[in-house]
């Protein structure tokens, strides 16, 4: 009896299970499916029926033989309009430009997440081993990769041996995108692995391009890094608005979005898309948020990260208030902590939520959290203190809340001012008192602070401040000159080497961290003019050598850019096998002579300081 039980409930275990792998199945096929037709209806009625769509997940593949390139481009941006451009992988082929590439020099390099294609046609002649052995040098030893390639008997205006050996290096820059070239100009558009909003980075991929070859880049700006997630949704009435909604995916925006038009919800604004999700619960919280919107008549529920605040109106009688903490008590995810404030006519000017508070800590980041007046007050003070601390170190968390005094939203911003004055410090703005507590670098501060808040908003004002004077500390002086300087470089480089991956200008590991040692020694070299040599062994061909010598020489360069050194001093040049320093015959000798140089290039003695772009040529 016992096992017959016990097999029973363990079939029904296995069922339960296998029917609920099989609706995620068919709810995944179904949002595919979903996606796929709507993008081919959208295509076919704005006149690209030769277009096909086909669905990988959230990746979208476009393909198809368009009449003409302007018609593939026309296409494509449609797509774009309708989905975000990292999850379109574009393989449409122009008829027009097929009939035409078929004698056309072309490479064509996509890359996804673990995987590249390659496509093109090469000039006769070109060692295609060579070019594969190249590819194998660039990637990981985790990315797949298939080659489509045949032969034309046209000659490049650029070396493509070079051009290809440059459009393969670029590989490493990208996480996803499509690097094109037909040995006349290079395209690169994709997303960039990092430092997509360092100019040197651009600069670099410029400076490494062959002589002529113009490069075109188009780099797809990812989702950005939010801090903090915030969400507030005001009840008035029974009517919804929501406003500030912060979430993680495109599928949760969806989500948001059609139940707030279910509920008749307004959206103030639109809901943003980033990362730094502070639960996998986040979405599930907002929608629990509106799920208690019937309840609550006229109340706010404000989000910041894990902070519910629910703030209740006060025309709420005490049982009212007592049955609603009863019903939302355990309404969220346990992770949430809920706090909620009744709001009263005698009680309005002392409670905490009537209270901002803005943190500048030393390192200048600035974060303002509580209540703010309807209107444009938001806004206002949001764009003021990215204003005065700058967009990427200030973040706000503020709420609507009715009954404030007019002019709240001015008096914030004359407290910033002050704020604005010191190393690090609070403010602390309430009804009835400006309050800043902090040290400061600058004397008299007090005094200054003082007169710019009365400026603006008048010396009637309630203020406190508690400002402590501390003397700057005196920066040391490190700074080297150019003989130290490459001295200092070359004891690193005496003890230990910059090493490549076999036949490679990747630089490995321990290379890594050598350049890190190196890096810290040019933070205190100036503005001397340096050169980085790149030297090989006599091994293989010369001219392989040469450019070996010169991408190593260039990868080292880049490299001293990650560290935020700044290079535009510093040059990079390949001498390949011509400069040895031991003999070729043996191995020890070969090993000496695969190095890395620093030398000082001396411009009183003559010297030509070339630009980066003749070197690499």
């Amino acid at each position: 009896m016992f096992n017959s039980v016990y097999k029973f409930k363990y079939f029904i275990f296995v069922l339960a299970a296998f029917i609920s792998v099989l609706a995620a199945i068919v709810f995944c096929n179904f949002i595919e499916a979903r996606s796929k037709n709507h993008l081919k209806s959208v295509l076919s009625e704005a006149g690209y029926s030769w277009a096909e769509i086909d669905t990988d997940g959230l990746q979208i593949f476009i393909h198809g033989n368009a009449p003409e390139e302007s018609e593939r481009i026309s296409a494509i941006k449609l797509v774009r309009s309708l989905v975000a451009p990292q999850r379109l992988i574009d393989n449409i082929s122009s008829i027009e430009s097929t009939e035409g590439k078929q004698k056309a020099i072309n490479l064509k390099i996509l890359k996804s997440i673990g995987k590249v294609f390659i496509i093109g046609s090469f000039p006769e002649g070109s060692d295609l081993l060579d070019f594969e052995a190249m590819l194998n040098k660039s990637l990981s030893s985790d990315e797949e990769y298939s080659i489509i390639v045949d032969q034309t008997n046209l000659t490049p205006t650029v070396n493509w041996e070079v051009t290809t050996s440059y459009a393969l290096s670029l590989l490493d820059i990208i996480k996803i995108g499509k690097i094109e070239t037909d040995g006349e100009r290079l395209f690169l558009e994709g997303i960039a692995r990092d430092n997509l909003h360092d100019e040197n980075l651009l600069e670099n991929i410029k400076s490494r391009a062959p002589l002529n070859l113009p490069v075109e880049i188009l780099f797809h700006q990812p989702r950005e890094l939010i801090s903090p997630f915030t969400f507030q949704i005001e009840i008035k009435n029974g009517l919804l608005k929501y406003s500030n909604c912060v979430v993680a995916d495109e599928i949760s925006k969806i989500q948001i979005d059609e139940l707030a038009k279910k509920l008749s919800a307004t959206a103030l604004q639109e809901c943003l898309v980033g990362l730094g999700e502070p639960s996998p619960q986040w979405t599930e919280a907002l929608k629990k948020a509106f799920s208690i919107s019937a309840q609550l008549v006229n109340a706010k529920v404000v989000f910041d990260n894990l902070n519910i605040s629910i703030i209740l109106d006060h025309s709420f009688s005490e049982q009212e208030y007592d049955k609603i903490i009863k019903s939302i008590s355990n309404t969220f995810p346990s992770e949430f902590v809920l706090s909620l404030v009744k709001l009263s006519n005698k009680e309005i000017n002392e409670v905490l939520s009537n209270k901002v508070v803005a943190t500048l800590s030393p390192e200048g980041l600035l974060k303002i959290i509580g209540p703010i007046g309807e209107g444009f007050d938001e806004d206002l003070v949001a764009n003021f203190a990215k204003a005065r601390f700058g967009s990427e170190y200030a973040s706000t968390s503020l709420y609507n809340v009715g009954s404030l005094p007019p002019d709240w939203g001015f008096r914030i911003i004359a407290g910033l001012e002050g704020l604005n004055e010191l190393k690090n410090g609070i403010l602390e703005v309430t009804p009835n008192l400006i309050e800043i507590r902090g040290t400061t670098y600058k004397k008299f501060s007090s005094a200054k602070i003082t007169k710019l808040i009365g400026n603006k908003i008048g010396y009637n004002q309630r203020l406190s401040l508690e400002i402590d004077y501390v003397e700057m500390p005196k920066p040391k002086d490190n700074s080297l000159t150019a003989s130290q300087c490459v001295a200092k470089i070359a004891d690193v480089l005496e003890v230990r080497k910059i090493k490549f991956e076999p036949g490679s200008d990747r630089v490995d590991l321990a290379g890594q961290e050598i350049l890190d040692d190196i890096a810290k020694i040019l933070f205190n070299c100036g503005n001397i003019i340096l050169e980085i040599g790149g030297h090989t062994d006599s091994q293989g061909r010369e001219q392989m050598n040469l450019n070996l010598s010169q991408a190593r020489a260039n990868a080292v360069l880049f490299e001293l850019q990650r560290r935020r050194i700044l290079t535009k001093n510093i040059v990079a040049k390949g001498y390949g096998e011509s400069q040895p320093i031991a003999s070729n015959e043996t191995e020890q000798g070969r090993e000496k002579n695969r190095r890395i140089e620093f030398r000082h290039l001396d411009l009183s003695l003559g010297v030509k300081l070339r630009s980066e772009n003749e070197i690499s040529d």
